[in-house]
Formats: structure tokens, sequence, C-alpha cells
């Protein structure tokens, strides 16, 4: 296990870098909202694609839109950065599409769809053949909010949970990105599922990944203390919040099952509603959703 921080922020910039190579394609970009998971890789890959193209997704005004813009500028990069604005009414109409790939009324599931679908259509307007990501840097690197909670139980108990959301991967995340993308003919690559980042990621001790610093509980700080070699320091330390509450896709869903007459204060309100959209367009679940 390594423990060292210095030791380990070093593999890991040097583990990433070599393996970013294999999965950039001519007629890529990076799918970006600014936080340091998806600047990390575009500060890594602006070495083989100088003018690689950033896209960010969401609400007007919503954090991620507003955030992307400052970050790129912070990297210089402004000039390539696309942000698509989406509405209440666009989300909407594509809801229904959604669940229809998904197989699922899940609310996490469609509201991490929605823009994801969105941006990969908008990619592939632009000639974009595939995308590169940010997933899995969270998973790995203990970035969820209840990493702090588990943390509290002690390293090993945040090394269990990290391992085990780590293999889960697969069969949720993974899977159903894969069918929205897929959907639209657009390919996802994603640095940090790479087998060897994996390993590695794995090999660094748990205590380097949540760790107090000033009184202060700081997520994902070993990935945070590697970028910072590479990445403005407003970029590296700032907290950002899930693709689903930043671009405001979560919210906005929560406004149109309240417009159809589902009250906020019903446990599940937002799950009904999605209930009702698939009722309503006769779309088949998977039974296990």
């Amino acid at each position: 296990m390594i423990t060292n921080e210095s030791t380990a922020s070093q593999i890991l910039i040097n583990i990433l870098s070599s393996r970013l190579s294999k999965y950039i394609k001519p007629n890529s970009g990076i799918l970006f909202s600014g936080g340091v998971d998806s600047s990390l890789i575009t500060a890594l890959t602006l070495k083989y694609i100088p003018d690689i193209k950033l896209f960010t997704i969401g609400i007007e005004g919503s954090n991620d839109i507003l955030w992307a813009k400052k970050a790129a500028g912070l990297m210089g990069h402004n000039e390539y950065l696309y942000c698509r604005i989406i509405t209440l009414n666009e989300i909407d109409s594509i809801i229904p599409k959604i669940i229809n790939i998904v197989k699922t009324t899940d609310p996490m599931t469609v509201s991490l769809g929605i823009p994801l679908y969105i941006i990969c259509t908008e990619a592939k307007a632009q000639n974009i053949d595939l995308l590169l990501t940010g997933q899995g840097a969270d998973e790995l690197f203990g970035g969820y909010y209840r990493y702090s909670e588990i943390a509290r139980d002690g390293i090993d108990a945040l090394h269990t949970a990290i391992v085990a959301d780590v293999s889960a991967m697969s069969g949720r995340d993974i899977k159903r990105d894969r069918a929205i993308s897929e959907a639209v003919g657009m390919e996802l690559a994603g640095v940090f599922l790479d087998t060897e980042v994996i390993r590695i990621g794995l090999s660094i001790s748990a205590e380097l990944k949540v760790k107090e610093i000033n009184t202060e509980i700081v997520r994902k700080y070993i990935l945070r203390r590697a970028a910072v070699q590479i990445l403005p320091g407003d970029i590296v330390w700032r907290d950002k919040k899930a693709f689903q509450y930043g671009s405001g896709v979560w919210a906005s869903i929560g406004k149109l099952a309240r417009l159809n007459g589902f009250r906020k204060q019903d446990k599940g309100y937002i799950r009904k509603y999605l209930n009702s959209v698939a009722r309503e367009n006769r779309i088949r679940l998977d039974e296990t959703s």
C-alpha cells in the first residue's frame, strides 16, 4: 500500500499521462465541467491535442456552466469551450427518450442520462467521435460526500467502501453511460476506468484520499495533490457538485414533477412522476428497475 503523499501524487500523474494516450483519437473531445477530474484530463490531453474541444452542459446560470467558463479561462483554453444551454421544455421532451434507453425510472439514472445524451448529440454534430470523461475518479479516490462519513469509522472501512464501489461501476454507471452514448453513436473513454489506473488507485492508502486539512475534510485529496502540479489551485481545491446537480437537471426534473401535480412532500415524488411518463409513453421497463 502506498502511503507516502509525494510518491503517490507523482505515480498518479505518470500513470494517468501514460495511459491517456491509449484512448485519444483524432476526433476526440472532453466532457468538461471544470472540476478537478475533467480539468486534469484536459491538461494532460493538451500535450497530444492542443486544440481539443471541451463540452459543458447545463441550465442557464447553472453552477457547471459558470464554473466551466472560469476553469477553461484559467487554463487558457476558453476559446475551445462549447457550452450547451438546456431549457426546462427540452428536458421535459427528452425524459421519455432517456427512460426508453435505460429502461428504468430511477431518478438518479435518468437525471444523469439527460445531460449526457444531449452533450453526446451535440458533440457528434461537431464531428466528435469520442468523448473523454472523468468517470470513476470519485469512486477510486473517495470523492463522494458519504466517504467523509465512512472515514470516521476508520481507514479500513473507507478502503472497503471504495473497493466495493469501484467493483460495482461496471454493472451500474458504465452500463448506463454506454447505453446512452451508443444510442447517439458516441464512444466514451474514461482513463480513470483503465485497469492499470484502477490498480494503482486502489494501491494508494485510503488515508490519502479523504484527509483532514486544517479541520476541513478534503475528499479526493491525493488526486488534487497530484493535479496541483499542472493545474491552477482554484480548480484543484474547489469542491464541485455532481453532474446532475451542477448542471441543474436534477432540480429541473423536480420542478417538472411538481408542475405535473406531484407533491414534493410525498416520498419518492420524482420517481412517481417518471413512472407516469413511462406509462404515458408505453415504455416497457426492465423488471429489476
